[in-house]
């Protein structure tokens, strides 16, 4: 295994924070700014506390114990936090996090990419998997979420079929009590604008029903030329209160993304690699601009209860169908050919449509009891998805043409008629997984232990278009198991083991096919937390070695698929802190992440990240905000090539008066051109996303 490193270049960030906390500007501002701090993050969501999460409890972990009282890492990234720093999707709020490598491929329209704990993590919902095949599923807006959660390690034990990683949860804004309007504006870079407006309270005068209405408009390019970002949503949700021990939310999400695919897969040489004429920029666009495209459609219904049966139990359920669909339209440059001296190369030309049909549901029994000096949160639940993923209208050719990357010309692929392209249908995949689960959450004085167990049955299914189809079943049963004692000061020790095992369609793809095995790991994770009795500080540290068998991979021989392990291990830190006028987050993890069989690192995982953000409010309702980030070096597929480390920073600028709120926020505030991830020796790179600002406006009446 690699030595494990700590020095870090964040030395810039150190003079800025430095800077910040001065003694002399604290004494002169604290007061006034303390007093005029609530109108400024005050949210018809939750507490106006954004920054410190410790003393909340998440959807995610299906227990009513808070974070500091669970002896599992996870974090929640609330809706404050995610406005003030600036995030304009998933992927954005995850980069303040510890544990979490977001923005891994770069500056892309496709979807959200993370890896947690060097592992991709599964995508919910509201409790919920939303994460059905690839390049089809629509990415939620962060306007209409409430607050981002991250489990970290595996969570088959809560919610089966769960990637090694963690899970990744989104939560929706919820119809609420009292009223609340918002319009909002924003201006940005690439020509950004977007309004969106967010309405909410009761509908009659005994508050037994509440509504909600999201709403969002958005017309944007983006870095990359001739690629756009637009996009419209529209979120009515209802709650019913009939009376205090049953609640009902009904809610239905129609969301359009028309944009191009931003990835163009540029080679090595002229990105990360000397090249005759030099570095090609990244806003390159290698596709055809009058062809491309990339448009995604969402419909969703969902359905949620809680039912109070008696004082001390409740049963919870939910229920969603998802209907999903996309049209891929792209060219982008072939991988593995090298850029002619004039800065020729050839392109691949790939369309698709995908949809995606899911029904979801989780049913679960809650309650507490008293067994002698032990008080028991219980839950008993069934969870059932039937997912069936399509996909037709397929065509792919690599090798197409010859396309100069300093000086495009468009309008050109050789002998190809992009108009009369020889589509076809391809094999549909379905899933049907059913799930029974029990979780015990016990306190016993200072001490908790908390445990879950579960048996999954799964079919995995490629229905072949001229074959038989391809059925693979699989059942596991799972678990998890914590252990932590409280101490009176706010210290947590804790420790904990969990297991994962995700099914894998199809078979590895030699002449003797085999089909492949599921892909199973285990955790063990050692860290304590800390949560200062005023609820204003909190910390917590973690470390974790990570177990992963049967990982698909692509194989040696072309088409072919092989089953290796993954061997990770590491520890993250981060640290919350709330006090007069100042709010301060840092982050940092470390890790070793290789392939088991090997002993090369993991592609496109950067073994060490650190964040940190410095948030100052002062009188008269103006603040400022600084981050930094730090992405140390990774490398492609066997370890090369090595992409170096980089720093990055952030900041804003805020204003409230009145019902007036006003925030600039600049990403890449040096506009550093650097390249994020590169597939291997000699092949394809990616960008990180460049500088770019906006200007919000929201008004609250």
């Amino acid at each position: 295994m690699p030595t494990l490193r700590t020095h870090f270049p964040l030395a810039p960030l150190g003079t800025a924070i430095a800077f910040l906390l001065c003694p002399s500007a604290w004494a002169q501002q604290s007061s006034a700014a303390d007093a005029s701090l609530p109108t400024v993050t005050v949210t018809t969501d939750s507490t106006p506390d954004g920054v410190v999460t410790q003393n909340r409890s998440a959807t995610v972990g299906k227990s009513p114990a808070t974070m500091h009282e669970t002896p599992f890492a996870m974090s929640v990234i609330r809706v404050e936090q995610m406005r003030e720093a600036g995030a304009k999707t998933v992927e954005d709020t995850l980069l303040y996090s510890s544990g979490v490598y977001a923005g891994r491929y770069g500056f892309d329209t496709r979807g959200d990419w993370a890896a947690v704990r060097g592992l991709s993590p599964s995508m919910y919902q509201d409790g919920l998997r939303s994460l059905y095949g690839f390049y089809n599923n629509v990415r939620p807006e962060i306007y209409t979420l409430s607050s981002v959660e991250v489990l970290k390690g595996p969570s088959s034990a809560l919610y089966g079929q769960a990637e090694l990683g963690g899970i990744v949860n989104v939560v929706s804004k919820q119809p609420q009590k009292t009223p609340a309007r918002e319009i909002e504006l924003q201006l940005g870079s690439h020509s950004r604008r977007q309004l969106a407006a967010d309405f909410t309270g009761p509908l009659n005068a005994d508050q037994t029903l509440l509504y909600r209405l999201v709403a969002l408009g958005r017309k944007s390019n983006t870095q990359v030329d001739y690629v756009n970002d637009d996009a419209l949503v529209l979120m009515p949700s209802l709650q019913w209160r009939p009376h205090a021990d049953t609640r009902v939310n009904a809610s239905f999400v129609h969301q359009q993304n028309d944009t191009k695919v931003s990835s163009q897969f540029l080679p090595y040489q002229g990105t990360l690699g000397a090249a005759p004429l030099g570095t090609i920029p990244s806003n390159r666009f290698a596709g055809e601009p009058n062809w491309d495209r990339y448009e995604m459609r969402k419909n969703e219904l969902s359905l949620t209860w809680d039912q109070q049966l008696a004082p001390a139990w409740k049963l919870v359920g939910a229920l969603r169908k998802t209907q999903s669909s996309s049209v891929t339209r792209e060219i982008y440059t072939s991988v593995g050919p090298i850029p002619t001296a004039a800065g020729n190369i050839p392109r691949t030309v790939h369309a698709a449509d995908r949809k995606t049909d899911v029904l979801g549901t989780d049913l679960r029994l809650e309650g507490t009891l008293h067994a002698g000096p032990t008080r028991h949160q219980l839950g008993f639940g069934v969870d059932h998805q039937n997912a069936l993923w399509e996909e037709f209208n397929f065509f792919s050719q690599s090798g197409v043409g010859s396309f100069n990357l300093y000086n495009p010309v468009y309008g050109s692929v050789g002998s190809l008629n992009l108009s009369r392209l020889p589509l076809a249908d391809r094999p549909d995949n379905k899933i049907v997984q059913t799930g029974f689960y029990a979780t015990d959450h016990i306190t016993w004085g200072p001490w908790i232990v908390s445990g879950a167990v579960r048996r999954d049955q799964a079919r995995n299914q490629v229905l072949n278009l001229s074959t038989p189809n391809t059925v693979v079943r699989n059942t596991a049963t799972t678990g998890r198991l914590g252990v932590m004692y409280q101490f009176s000061a706010g210290l947590a020790p804790y420790a904990s083991v969990s297991n994962s095992f995700v099914p894998n369609l199809g078979t590895d793809g030699m002449a003797s096919a085999s089909y492949l095995k599921p892909t199973t790991g285990t955790q063990k994770e050692v860290g304590v937390k800390y949560l200062a009795p005023n609820g204003k500080t909190s910390a917590a540290l973690a470390w974790f070695d990570i177990e992963q068998k049967n990982r698909v991979v692509d194989g040696a021989t072309p088409g072919g698929r092989e089953q290796i392990g993954a061997a990770i291990q590491g520890w993250e830190l981060e640290a919350r802190h709330r006090i007069g006028a100042w709010e301060l987050m840092a982050n940092y993890t470390q890790m070793d992440a290789v392939n088991a069989s090997t002993g090369k690192r993991l592609s496109a995982i950067a073994e060490r990240t650190a964040s940190a953000w410095v948030e100052r409010h002062f009188a008269g309702g103006w603040r400022v905000g600084l981050g930094g980030r730090f992405i140390g070096d990774l490398t492609g597929n066997g370890g090369a090539p090595v992409v170096p480390s980089v720093a990055l920073y952030d900041a804003m600028v805020g204003y409230t008066t009145g019902g007036w709120d006003f925030r600039l926020n600049v990403k890449n505030l040096a506009d550093k051109q650097y390249v994020s991830w590169c597939r291997g020796p000699n092949q394809d790179c990616g960008y990180g996303e460049r500088l770019s600002a906006s200007l919000t406006a929201r008004y609250r009446f």
